[in-house]
């Protein structure tokens, strides 16, 4: 059972999506850690607990998809039972707002909303159509506020590198099949190619966008090799289905995150 959910939390995103939020702090601090370490490390796993929350809960509310979509998932092939998970998702939501209420009120009132809207993104994202790749985009650049939440702003020209990158609209191309055998025709936006072409042009523009970091001389050449090999991933996503072109966005992203820590490290604020 441990197994199954430790893959039903999706360490694999939910960790490095964690640790993107430490790369945020980072960058609004400075590189000034010290005097709210005790604050990251909670805030840190609130943020954990939170997401991985979300993704089993995902999994729970997703079963029928998962059957024609993912039919290897935990929940789908029937390898952990969906109550189960149902309670284990509970259990780290709660976890999350208690590591929450340790850092500050105002840190524990803006987890406690991205729960929820969390919350209701598992349970009605299939209803939405396009508004769910928006519900996305709020629920990825909610990590901002959360550091506004915890810490002010250190006065350093990296503030203005934190960007996001569009990666959920190939997710739903991926997933269509399931997705209309489910819902019917709510998802006429995913129907044709003009919805893929136009996911493939934003990945592509929100790489190139990386570059800027360095030629407004926020960032340093570590962060160049970082956003240089990013551009090259999101390239090769382009040429492959979408289920292979989310593992290549989401190793894009990882590189731009790894790398814009270490040229902090490197050359400082």
């Amino acid at each position: 059972m441990i197994l199954a959910l430790i893959r039903l939390m999706r360490l694999y995103y939910s960790l490095p999506l964690a640790a993107g939020f430490i790369v945020i702090l980072s960058y609004f601090t400075g590189g000034n850690l010290t005097p709210i370490l005790d604050k990251m490390l909670l805030s840190f796993l609130a943020l954990f607990s939170i997401i991985s929350a979300g993704y089993v809960l995902n999994d729970v509310c997703d079963v029928e998809i998962d059957k024609i979509n993912c039919p290897n998932r935990m929940l789908a092939a029937g390898k952990l039972r969906r109550k189960t998970a149902l309670i284990w998702s509970i259990a780290f939501f709660a976890l999350g707002l208690v590591f929450g209420g340790f850092c500050n009120l105002l840190f524990f009132l803006a987890i406690a909303a991205i729960a929820g809207l969390l919350i209701f993104y598992d349970i009605f994202s299939k209803r939405m159509g396009v508004f769910k790749d928006i519900i996305v985009a709020v629920l990825m650049t909610s990590l901002y506020p959360l550091v506004l939440a915890l810490t002010e702003p250190a006065q350093t020209p990296r503030l203005n590198v934190l960007f996001i990158h569009p990666v959920w609209l190939l997710k739903d191309i991926r997933d269509v099949k399931g997705d209309r055998k489910i819902n019917g025709e709510r998802l006429i936006y995913c129907k044709d190619n003009r919805f893929l072409l136009m996911a493939q042009a934003f990945v592509i523009a929100g790489s190139l966008v990386t570059l800027l970091p360095f030629f407004l001389g926020y960032c340093r050449h570590v962060y160049l090799a970082a956003s240089i090999g990013a551009i090259i991933l999101a390239m090769f996503s382009t040429f492959n289905k979408p289920a292979m072109a989310i593992r290549y966005i989401y190793i894009e992203i990882f590189l731009i995150t790894a790398g814009s820590m270490t040229d902090l490290l490197v050359f400082g604020p």
